[in-house]
């Protein structure tokens, strides 16, 4: 459903296809027709909209503003519609929800099957996405929770709840140091280390606490694949820094070991759950969050 009259309608999908005679065509109107809408609200706006080329329309900054604001409105009434859908005895609703990749295989499925059995109406998008990506796809409407690493102070997000997560070394279960009960950052620079790629949260640790000193940081392995990062400690190709939270089912089986740094500054990162500040929530976003918020020390392994 749009919450427009046929003269913003006509305008988005002028923008969207470059071209007023392909957006006739999706519309099933006269080319005509299209044209006259488009001429009615740039003589509303006292602005051109669009640019006109001799193979179809650009759109003017001015068109650029109106069409972000459209969007924007657009998203929001469709929010509306969710939060007014999910009232009828949560029969239906869509909850959209960010994770880290190290929950995609671990929590999310279940998640979803116990939420999914109670409530089939409800359905899910579930996007994996670095921190701050998700931070902004919160603020700006796209997500409606996020469970991610702490983002800055003035982010535009309501933080649901904050658990700190153990930073460390991850070797196999046999490993000479399998029984160290903490580690220092520097005795690790001994061995073939697994590392995350730079744009990820763990290795900006990393990089910020060996700026400016000695040693260097010289990876057998960078990676942004958690999986791939397990793997190759299982398989003895050499030791990697992750949470503890990542490698929960691999400790619970035997086969590795996490050990937390000693370095104060790396051994605790914040994990957080979020929504959006300045909005409310649909009943079925209401629901996730309560179950997410009930086990979510159990998700950052401090259970």
């Amino acid at each position: 459903m749009s919450a427009f009259s046929p003269l913003v309608r006509y305008f988005e999908e002028v923008a969207d296809q470059k071209s007023i005679r392909r957006a006739a065509e999706r519309l099933h109107i006269a080319p005509s027709a299209v044209t006259r809408q488009i001429a009615k609200f740039e003589a509303l706006l006292g602005m051109p909209l669009f640019e006109r080329l001799p193979r179809g329309v650009r759109l003017t900054a001015a068109g650029e503003v109106m069409l972000a604001n459209v969007r924007r409105m657009q998203r929001d009434f469709d929010g509306a519609l969710t939060q007014v859908d999910s009232l009828k005895v949560m029969r239906r609703g869509k909850v959209r929800m960010g994770i880290l990749q190290y929950m995609s295989n671990r929590l999310v499925p279940d998640l979803i099957a116990d939420v999914a059995r109670e409530h089939p109406g409800l359905s899910f998008t579930v996007r994996l996405a670095n921190s701050p990506d998700m931070v902004d796809s919160i603020a700006n409407g796209e997500l409606d929770i996020g469970m991610c690493w702490a983002p800055p102070a003035t982010a535009p997000v309501r933080r649901v709840r904050s658990v700190p997560v153990t930073l460390g070394i991850v070797v196999p279960a046999g490993h000479d140091w399998a029984r160290r009960r903490s580690i220092t950052l520097p005795e690790c620079m001994s061995q073939p280390l697994i590392v995350p790629t730079p744009e990820m949260e763990q290795r900006r640790m990393l990089e910020s606490l060996l700026r400016g000193a000695v040693m260097r940081l010289q990876p057998l392995v960078e990676t942004n694949s958690m999986a791939t990062m397990i793997r190759l400690v299982q398989s003895g190709a050499g030791v990697a820094v992750m949470t503890r939270a990542t490698v929960l089912d691999e400790i619970g089986a035997g086969t590795l070991v996490h050990i937390p740094f000693s370095d104060r500054s790396l051994s605790r990162m914040n994990l957080e759950l979020l929504v959006r500040a300045d909005r409310s929530l649909s009943p079925s976003v209401a629901l996730l969050l309560q179950l997410l918020e009930s086990r979510f020390d159990a998700y950052t392994g401090q259970t």
